[in-house]
């Protein structure tokens, strides 16, 4: 049936024109979050147990973000977990975990972002293959997208830093994927990834043929409701994992800049759907930096999202878990532009 729809979707837009520009943001300045990590946790224990290989974001652990003041979670998950068979219905127990941060995110009045986290990719396998067709995919977005399309503080991530796909097969996979979304009815706000790690730097880099920026500002939307997903770093290579950053303060700005003008530009909005920074004072002062260059344009930029908290992280040098401002000077700097009302 979802091929049906998505087919009629197809013919539809060829017919009727529609500006493809994102939703405009209704607030002042860009919805704070942060990224609730656990449900992912051990990839390699198929189908894992709950709580002892992964776990879901507990009702208090949303509670105290949302007191904090945060406005979205991004709540990242395996795929392998939700649909254990391609094509197949999905793991009931696997949903309601879903469900329950839904629920309990909505009394909170918070949006809650379903990331699919699993790098472009099912059980290793790229989409796209013959082993992991774009039907597979499409599939669990018409599934998933069906379970969840009545509930207005979802958003749907289409998927966590693809990164062995050309912009050109990224392209097709995520307009596919979208129009999966919209036909099984779900009218919310999609988030749409970019390859290359979804680096927002590397948003305009060639893979000989195309980049980023070149396909995916021709997404088309029946419902001319979405956004694209970057990510940045502040280390050396903007991979996030070294504690320390190159000299300067401006690394995440001069990362950002570029893809801000041309959002801009075509007037479209992005979310930076992760970011993190280790307490090392130089990573410190680029948080600080990149946080108030996206207030400053809030009008590219839709939202962002911490990386990471969840009870399970440790001494994981970006966690703020829980968000002592007294423990984690990145909590104390979040809190600031949490705080600010324009």
């Amino acid at each position: 049936m979802y091929k049906l729809l998505i087919k009629t979707i197809c013919v539809l837009t060829i017919f009727i024109s529609l500006p493809v520009t994102a939703q405009d943001n209704k607030h002042a300045l860009p919805l704070r979050g942060i990224n609730l990590v656990g449900a992912g946790f051990a990839s390699s224990a198929l189908p894992g147990r709950e709580n002892f290989d992964y776990i879901f974001p507990s009702a208090s652990d949303i509670k105290i973000y949302a007191d904090f003041g945060m406005e979205v979670i991004r709540l990242s998950f395996l795929w392998e977990r939700l649909q254990p068979e391609l094509d197949k219905p999905l793991n009931a127990q696997y949903l309601n975990g879903i469900e329950s941060v839904v629920r309990e995110a909505n009394n909170h009045g918070l949006f809650v972002i379903l990331d699919v986290h699993n790098y472009g990719a099912y059980q290793s396998k790229l989409i796209g293959s013959d082993e992991v067709t774009q039907d597979s995919f499409n599939n669990l977005w018409f599934r998933l997208a069906t379970h969840f399309k009545d509930d207005k503080n979802v958003m749907f991530g289409i998927m966590n830093e693809p990164n062995r796909h050309s912009a050109a097969e990224w392209f097709s996979i995520s307009q596919g994927a979208l129009l999966a979304i919209r036909g099984a009815g779900a009218k919310q706000k999609i988030l749409v990834p970019s390859t290359f790690w979804s680096s927002a730097y590397r948003f305009f880099k060639k893979d000989g043929t195309y980049s980023n920026a070149e396909l995916l500002g021709t997404i088309k939307d029946p419902e001319n409701n979405f956004i694209f997903e970057v990510h940045i770093y502040f280390d050396s290579d903007s991979s996030g994992t070294h504690d320390t950053c190159p000299d300067g303060e401006d690394i995440g700005v001069e990362r950002i800049k570029d893809i801000t003008q041309w959002l801009k530009t075509n007037k479209f909005q992005a979310i930076l759907g992760e970011f993190g920074a280790s307490q090392n004072s130089t990573c410190l002062k680029n948080l600080d930096k990149t946080l108030a260059y996206m207030d400053a344009n809030n009008d590219a930029w839709y939202g962002w999202a911490y990386w990471a908290a969840g009870p399970w992280l440790g001494d994981y040098m970006f966690s703020v878990y829980p968000p002592d401002t007294n423990k984690y000077p990145q909590a104390k700097i979040l809190k600031k532009y949490i705080d600010k009302t324009q």
